[in-house]
């Protein structure tokens, strides 16, 4: 009898122990699930002008998020910048595009030179680079005066940063030096499980210039849904959105030549910041504003 009681407590301690294996590891897989699931339908991190602070690594500087599909067709802003890079070649030739395409989706000719500060979309490939997305260009430095931060918010105005520049290089800042050959990766997306389930099937990065709003920014590419504006970027009714920083727009449809003029006011003084009209503060509107530091001195960068 108690050799019979002895052989059913071990078989229900079995039981016991396969039972609640069984159970850690459906719980474990359900977690892992809930984990995956998170990550592919998170939005991505605005900048929020962390990339003026060479010094520190912020997690928005290195990039945005590697949360959806590993690799898609991605669209990028630059604005003419003569006598450097003011055609389809030369602006394909610094962002590692295609010229014709540049032309096409911009109704310009491949020789064509185009007037300053012209905003001009730019097709890419964007591919997941480690944790984050990423579109790879190359750059030979041309002065002794380039730095990482002066090609990051100047050469590349904003596509990239500084901290990436210094991450994805194994030159020290302050050994830079004519005639070096660095990585460029420029900041772009995939849409996410959430953004595709709403029919977006493209992201654009759009450079922040003076006097845009999120409102403004959607009329620019024809987006009906602003809300999906401020998704895309982890924005509130309250953010601040900054000048010559990324800030993404899904896309339904690939972008077409951009109609309206954006221009680039001049900058107010550092103690009077640009507010909304009528300083209504229930705006919902994301005004710009500058950083306060000043190029110079990062110089060192």
């Amino acid at each position: 009898m108690q050799l019979h009681m002895e052989m059913e407590k071990n078989m229900n301690s079995r039981v016991y122990i396969k039972f609640g294996g069984w159970w850690w590891w459906r719980m474990r897989m359900v977690l892992l699930l809930l984990v995956w699931i998170s990550v592919a339908q998170a939005q991505q991190s605005y900048v929020n002008n962390h990339q003026l602070d060479c010094d520190n690594n912020f997690n928005e500087t290195n990039g945005f998020q590697c949360n959806g599909p590993r690799s898609c067709h991605s669209y990028l802003t630059f604005r003419s910048a003569p006598p450097s890079y003011d055609s389809p070649p030369s602006i394909a030739y610094l962002l590692n595009s295609e010229p014709a395409q540049i032309a096409t989706i911009n109704e310009v000719s491949d020789v064509d030179t185009i007037s300053k500060d012209t905003v001009l979309i730019v097709p890419v490939n964007c591919s997941c680079s480690g944790d984050f997305y990423q579109h790879n260009t190359t750059y030979t430095l041309k002065s002794a005066s380039e730095t990482y931060f002066s090609l990051a918010n100047n050469t590349y105005q904003g596509l990239t940063t500084c901290q990436a520049l210094k991450a994805q290089n194994p030159y020290d800042y302050r050994n830079l030096s004519v005639g070096l050959h660095l990585q460029v990766p420029l900041m772009c997306a995939c849409p996410t499980a959430n953004q595709t389930a709403a029919g977006f099937n493209y992201l654009l990065s759009y450079l922040v210039t003076w006097g845009d709003t999120i409102d403004s920014i959607a009329k620019i590419f024809g987006v009906d849904d602003v809300q999906s504006i401020y998704d895309a970027n982890r924005l509130s009714s309250t953010s601040v959105i900054y000048p010559f920083t990324p800030i993404l727009v899904p896309l339904k449809n690939p972008p077409s030549k951009i109609q309206t003029t954006v221009s680039s006011p001049p900058a107010p003084s550092p103690e009077t910041p640009m507010v909304p009209s009528g300083g209504g503060s229930n705006s919902s509107k994301k005004w710009v504003f500058i950083g306060l530091v000043l190029e110079p001195l990062y110089s060192f960068f």
